[in-house]
């Protein structure tokens, strides 16, 4: 199973739109679990404390954040290929609100990972990510989708 906690929510129906695409082509494999938005940069502990509450001690933890390691899409597949092989939780994918990430959050993380350099805004980081799992689990059936 793969959970995707996400700090705040998706306001913008082409985001929502392209979100579902991939959910359902994806067979509702993934739960979506959305923490409150503090509106700053203090409110990232509170944040942080209430993402916590959504990790189990087995669950297999990656945070996105632009310092973390960057994957090709067949890297990326081989990562979750990994995951579902070798780790008994549930993946979790946890992406940050505007201000980024909780130290408390990224020191839980068994891997960090950057989908680039540049800074994405939070809710189109989940299009981009659940774009990317279900590539990576096409790749993994050997499915034309990845050209």
């Amino acid at each position: 199973m793969i959970r995707i906690i996400a700090v705040g929510k998706v306001s913008e129906d082409y985001l929502k739109k392209g979100i579902d695409v991939y959910d359902k082509r994806i067979a509702s494999s993934i739960e979506w679990v959305e923490i409150p938005d503090e509106a700053t940069a203090q409110g990232m502990k509170r944040e942080g404390e209430k993402i916590l509450e959504k990790i189990r001690k087995d669950d297999y933890v990656a945070c996105l954040a632009i310092k973390g390691k960057t994957y090709s899409s067949k890297g990326f597949a081989s990562f979750l290929d990994e995951a579902f092989t070798y780790h008994p939780g549930d993946l979790v994918f946890v992406i940050g609100g505007s201000y980024g990430l909780d130290k408390a959050v990224l020191e839980r993380a068994d891997k960090t990972i950057s989908f680039s350099n540049m800074t994405f805004p939070h809710q189109l980081m989940r299009l981009i990510l659940i774009e990317q799992i279900y590539r990576g689990m096409m790749i993994l059936k050997n499915h034309p989708y990845h050209k």
